[in-house]
């Protein structure tokens, strides 16, 4: 008598079972790492593929973590008809891109085309080569 009680209770509590919940979880493999540091700019990580997340940005620079994407199209923020030269002609495309409210010619990217971005492009115009980066 005593174990078809045991039996019942045994069967009861098998059809009440429920399963555990699954987890698949996030993982890094990282190695380590370091910083590599110069007179303006810094640049730390780690070895294996970067965590996804937001990206890490500075005044001027961005970092994505994740998988590889695609470079952002950059320039110098005075060569203004992008043909990879800082000339004369670059102040015509200045006026040409102000004038029809362009992004181009948003020399101090600053979000809008205004009339300070002139000074901004007279000083980008004057360091040829070695002067600021724009996107777009």
């Amino acid at each position: 008598m005593k174990y078809p009680i045991c039996a019942l209770a045994v069967a009861c509590l098998a059809t009440t079972a429920n399963a555990q919940p699954y987890e698949i979880t996030s993982h890094t493999i990282d190695g380590g790492g370091g910083t590599i540091a110069g007179a303006t700019y810094e640049l730390s990580g780690t070895i294996g593929q970067a965590d996804v997340g937001t990206p890490l940005a500075g005044a001027t620079y961005e970092l994505t973590g994740g998988f590889w994407t695609a470079a952002a199209p950059s320039r110098l923020c005075a060569d203004q008809n992008e043909d990879g030269f800082v000339t004369p002609t670059d102040f015509t495309a200045w006026i040409a891109n102000f004038n029809t409210n362009d992004l181009r010619a948003d020399t101090n990217q600053d979000g809008t085309v205004s009339p300070t971005d002139f000074t901004a492009w007279i000083a980008a115009f004057n360091q040829g080569a070695n002067g600021p980066v724009c996107n777009p």
